[in-house]
């Protein structure tokens, strides 16, 4: 790990862990059921988030889930969240790594967990607190901090979330990339199943592209569309979104427009998206992504 992290650094990378605090799996020498959260009753289905979504059962007030490639889990407590990653890091640090920020799972993506269990028992505010603890402890002792999605009540603690999981079932209207735009950085990629779309919404925005580990497994007109966003963010993304407006009875086509003037049609049938004015070949140049 300290080859990898130094070979980055010599690079110029800056070098992050994606890390996950709430996923707590059976199989790991730390895990001991009496942190793990404790429904209020003994009922199926699961209330916790996503077991109903993805299988699960219970041990007595204990939801479980078997889905990721860890293997059995729980969940965590969101108050003993930071202590475990206090210690992984300081483990870090004891053998020279030192990461330049982290990104931090599910946080502002699922509901914060209460937790009936008499010995600590814990509200959806005691949860929050808790992840505001461990997003705390990132900031002053890694640096950049990311998290997943994204809700009001994490902006005052992250530097960035991303927004690739999918456009889901919804049309989807950009509140708060208009609200918080200039809070964090919102990030845009394909990544599992976010898909060409989730570029075409990231470029509506003016996010930030999410690059691949390996370009070459991207098609051409994925770079095309990543290497418009990151020119129209360096553009606008400092800007208020003035408008934002659907441009036909069926939602096919849709359009923001930004404080300098500049605006950004859709067209979902015909996955395109047109820059007025268009994006100079200098701006295009300055993003450094290069399509052969």
């Amino acid at each position: 790990m300290k080859r990898l992290i130094d070979t980055a650094h010599t690079l110029g990378w800056p070098f992050i862990f994606h890390d996950q605090y709430r996923d707590y799996y059976t199989d790991a020498p730390s895990f001991n059921p009496d942190f793990a959260i404790h429904e209020e009753t003994t009922n199926l289905p699961a209330i916790a988030f996503a077991g109903s979504r993805f299988g699960d059962w219970k041990e007595g007030q204990i939801p479980y889930m078997r889905h990721w490639d860890g293997g059995p889990q729980s969940y965590l407590n969101s108050r003993f969240q930071v202590g475990d990653l206090e210690r992984n890091y300081q483990l870090f640090f004891a053998h020279g790594i030192h990461p330049d920020g982290i990104y931090i799972d599910v946080i502002g993506y699922v509901p914060p967990d209460e937790d009936y269990n008499p010995e600590h028992p814990t509200t959806r505010g005691d949860a929050m607190l808790g992840q505001a603890n461990l997003m705390n402890w990132a900031a002053h002792n890694l640096g950049f901090t990311a998290t997943e999605a994204g809700s009001d009540w994490v902006i005052p603690f992250t530097d960035a979330i991303n927004q690739s999981g999918g456009l889901g079932r919804t049309l989807p209207v950009p509140l708060y990339q208009l609200v918080y735009h200039d809070a964090v950085l919102i990030s845009y990629g394909e990544g599992m199943r976010g898909g060409h779309g989730n570029l075409l919404l990231g470029c509506l925005c003016a996010g930030v592209p999410e690059l691949p580990v390996d370009p070459s497994r991207v098609s051409a007109d994925s770079l095309n569309l990543m290497r418009e966003m990151s020119a129209l963010n360096k553009r606008v993304g400092l800007l208020e979104m003035t408008d934002h407006q659907f441009l036909d009875p069926d939602r096919h086509r849709e359009r923001s427009a930004f404080a300098d003037g500049t605006t950004v049609t859709v067209d979902w049938k015909a996955n395109t998206v047109t820059i007025d004015p268009a994006l100079t070949d200098a701006e295009l140049k300055a993003t450094g992504i290069n399509i052969k």
